[in-house]
């Protein structure tokens, strides 16, 4: 409860000061800055993860993680990544920005290489820590960095008053997220060479890395195939104003996506691991993970179905209301993508983590749908299309390979998954039938809400007795009665 809480605050804090960031730059620059601006971003995610091997998550998942020797030799890993892909941003700073056709950006692209370059040094005892379900110094250093850089975006905006403004604030951030790390560190930083441990990270990691180019392709490549589309595909009709309107409804949906993706990372990851070995224990975690996240997924999704177009208008403004076109496929596709949280942990706490690199694979096929949907000239919703096609055969790849690696049956999923897809569509026809003003649409969010959160504490029982738990435990327990149920409480954490 206490690590949620801190993973919990420090999630929130980053996720607000990213999304105020955004309004900013979206109500004062113009949307094809705004897309350009976006284009940093996948440009240094295109260039991360062609180098990460994840050797802070096997300084959480490894039984002698707290070995000083092996976290000396992830540091030296990371700096030494750092330091080439600064290299490498600083080579094809040119060739990207004809890429996505910005030559006058070429500068800026250049100037994207002090990212990596601030990053190099970050230190891995904010990683380490969470092994003993302490996430204070991680959520404090992320989260603190996230909003410093986005008070000093107030004034760069007004300042430069274009894409600029998104670069420096950038900058800002991970260099003090990085600062950060060392002043809220317990072990002085230092840098070692294990060969036996180097190998150990390449094994653990490069199924990992493999699905992080497989991620560049789920979080970034609409975006790619919109932003590079007019060198690419003759008849394509999208444009920068395009990617700067998709680009702000993708961010605004994946937000709570990502919030809820790290906290349960964070927090289920440790105590699946705790058990892997018991398999009845292990068992019932995954059956609450799996609980808590469709609940979650439903959630957030009919939010964004019945109110999302309104939402991007008035947040963002009305030169983004084109946008009301594709929030409702986002939201469904960043719904399955929360599910999938719950069986790709399981097995990443079960030593797999060749299950995630499967079902992005799956995920990425939507890339194709895309291509199709750029060369042929359809409209930007069928980009939201092919991307929830592409997560719907995800879940699949990974349940199936959760079943098939380690016995853990599909049938688990059949319930969650079910509520979560009536959610959805009950909301979708809602919507509809009743579109109107905001009053409507409330009424619309509430209803739907209702109805799927009380079919889930009705269809969940472990649901139903976790949350009465914690409710109990948070009376007090000072009567004698209470005893079973702290003995309850004490088993399911």
């Amino acid at each position: 409860m206490k690590g949620g809480l801190h993973l919990s605050i420090g999630q929130v804090a980053m996720q607000i000061s990213s999304f105020v960031r955004n309004i900013i730059l979206a109500r004062l620059i113009s949307p094809a800055d705004f897309g350009i601006a976006a284009i940093f971003g996948l440009s240094l995610t295109m260039i991360e993860v062609l180098s990460n091997v994840a050797t802070e998550m096997l300084l959480i998942q490894a039984p002698d993680g707290d070995d000083p020797r092996l976290q000396g030799t992830a540091q030296l890993i990371r700096a030494a990544r750092g330091a080439g892909n600064s290299l490498i941003i600083f080579v094809l700073a040119g060739p990207l920005a004809k890429l996505f056709g910005v030559p006058q950006a070429t500068w800026a692209f250049r100037c994207l290489a002090l990212v990596p370059l601030s990053r190099w040094l970050f230190h891995l005892d904010m990683s380490r820590l969470q092994r003993h379900m302490r996430f204070a110094p991680s959520a404090i250093s992320d989260a603190g960095a996230n909003v410093f850089a986005t008070l000093i975006t107030v004034p760069l905006a007004f300042w430069l008053r274009d894409y600029s403004a998104m670069l420096w604030a950038m900058v800002i951030q991970v260099a003090g997220s990085t600062i950060a790390s060392h002043l809220l560190a317990e072990r002085r930083y230092r840098w070692v060479w294990d060969r036996e441990h180097w190998k150990r990270m390449v094994s653990f990691g490069w199924p990992l890395m493999i699905n992080g180019i497989l991620l560049l392709g789920i979080f970034e490549g609409d975006r790619l195939v919109i932003g590079s589309s007019q060198r690419l595909f003759p008849r394509s009709g999208f444009s920068l104003t395009d990617l700067g309107v998709y680009s702000a409804t993708f961010s605004l949906t994946m937000a709570p996506t990502l919030f809820i993706a790290n906290i349960s990372a964070s927090l289920f990851l440790p105590l699946l691991s705790t058990v892997q070995g018991i398999a009845a224990q292990f068992q019932r975690r995954y059956v609450a993970c799996l609980e808590a996240v469709c609940l979650a997924a439903a959630v957030i999704s009919i939010l964004f179905i019945t109110a999302g177009g309104k939402l991007v208008t008035l947040i963002y403004g009305s030169r983004y209301a084109a946008a009301s076109l594709v929030i409702g496929w986002l939201a469904a596709m960043w719904a399955l993508r929360i599910v999938r949280v719950a069986p790709t942990l399981a097995a990443m706490a079960l030593g797999d983590t060749k299950n995630t690199m499967i079902s992005n694979f799956a995920r990425s096929l939507a890339l194709i749908g895309m291509a199709v949907a750029a060369a042929s000239g359809a409209g930007l919703v069928w980009v939201a299309i092919s991307g929830f096609g592409g997560e719907a055969l995800a879940l699949i790849a990974s349940v199936w390979r959760l079943h098939s690696t380690n016995a853990i049956s599909p049938r688990l999923c059949v319930k969650p998954v079910t509520v979560v897809a009536l959610g959805m569509g009950l909301s979708a026809f809602a919507t509809r039938v009743l579109d109107g003003g905001l009053a409507v649409t409330a009424l619309t969010w509430l209803g739907c809400t209702v109805i799927v959160v009380a079919t889930m504490l009705a269809l969940f029982q472990g649901l139903r007795e976790d949350i009465s738990t914690l409710l109990f435990k948070s009376r007090g327990g000072e009567q004698s009665g209470n005893l079973d149920a702290q003995e309850e409480l004490r088993g399911i954490v």
